[in-house]
């Protein structure tokens, strides 16, 4: 399968920031294994920066939510594509291949779309129900059944020079080049409000840090999230600086992720950034079952509530949000203290 004929190539991207950056070793095994081939990457518009200056795609397709999907599938059917890959496991994204006359459609046998497939991979499973599996290994599963072979499962980010230069600018404007460890706070999530802890938490989290090590603090989050960044802030009895309005865009956010000696988070997408550049990363996790994002190259700690209820993949709680509620400020400051030593 991996033959000189495979001239042209479509990858469906993931759409949530952290699968896409689990998906960069996919990304790269299809790469080396096609080394000829023209290949596109077909991807939401929000998650473009977060592969900028990647050398594994010749033509970017944009999937913006203004475009019809008949215009989408014209696109694609005028490039006459022999491969795709469907990293999402949606109907919807196999129907757009199938409509596009994409010669060959490799994906998950998954919410009814299995006759969509010309190569449908069955869902790893264990004793009869869907076994969660970390994503990188998830994506790199379909490379796999078309014969490629990767040879790293590393995650994989670059940074332009631009967004190293902007970060830059921020270290001087708010005097962080001083010589002392500089600790991310991201609070947000974009998945929903399940998955976020409270300002209080990390308010506290940051004093006793302070206490205990000389540090600079900041809060990194989305553009629409900067009400998150301003209660941490307003909350925190020692100095933490509001980057809410400073970073704007995800090539920003990765020079800033690269270059910080801690990112303390929710289960999102920065995370995954922080895997990438290996960058120690202390994640607080709920709703979410811990098995589709623990990468065995992190360099850090998942901190988990003893509660009944943990991996529900609801957005919204429909309770009292224990899972996170329950982790204390306490525990996530020791961990964030034996990860800077």
């Amino acid at each position: 399968m991996t033959s000189p004929d495979i001239k042209n190539i479509i990858i469906r991207s993931p759409n949530w920031v952290g699968d896409v950056v689990m998906a960069t070793p996919a990304f790269r095994c299809i790469r080396e294994s096609f080394p000829a081939a023209k290949i596109t990457v077909a991807l939401k518009p929000y998650v473009i920066k977060l592969i900028e200056g990647s050398p594994w795609f010749d033509e970017i397709m944009l999937l913006d939510k203004n475009t019809p999907s008949l215009a989408v599938i014209k696109q694609i059917r005028s490039k006459k594509y022999t491969l795709g890959f469907l990293l999402p496991n949606s109907f919807s994204s196999a129907l757009t291949f199938w409509l596009g006359g994409v010669k060959r459609r490799v994906g998950y046998k998954r919410d009814a779309r299995s006759w969509l497939l010309t190569d449908g991979v069955p869902r790893p499973s264990e004793n009869g129900s869907f076994l969660p599996t970390y994503m990188g290994d998830y994506y790199l599963r379909l490379c796999a059944e078309v014969g490629c072979k990767p040879h790293s499962k590393e995650l994989e980010l670059f940074v332009s020079p631009e967004a190293q230069q902007r970060v830059v600018d921020i270290f001087k404007k708010y005097h962080l080049n001083n010589g002392i460890p500089l600790i991310l706070i991201n609070p947000g999530a974009a998945y929903g409000s399940s998955k976020c802890w409270t300002a209080e938490g990390f308010a506290g989290t940051a004093d006793l840090i302070r206490e205990q090590v000389e540090c600079n603090v900041a809060v990194t989050c989305a553009p629409h999230e900067q009400k998150l960044a301003t209660d941490i802030v307003s909350k925190a009895k020692s100095r933490v600086i509001n980057l809410a309005s400073d970073i704007g865009s995800l090539d920003v956010l990765k020079a800033l992720v690269k270059r910080c000696a801690l990112l303390i988070t929710v289960d999102s997408g920065p995370r995954h950034i922080a895997v990438a550049f290996k960058r120690p990363v202390i994640t607080l996790m709920g709703p979410n079952d811990p098995r589709y994002t623990a990468s065995p190259a992190e360099i850090g700690q998942v901190i988990r509530a003893d509660v009944d209820c943990l991996a529900c993949h609801l957005k919204t709680c429909p309770k009292d949000h224990r899972c996170m509620t329950q982790i204390k400020p306490e525990r996530v400051a020791q961990a964030g203290l034996e990860m800077l030593k």
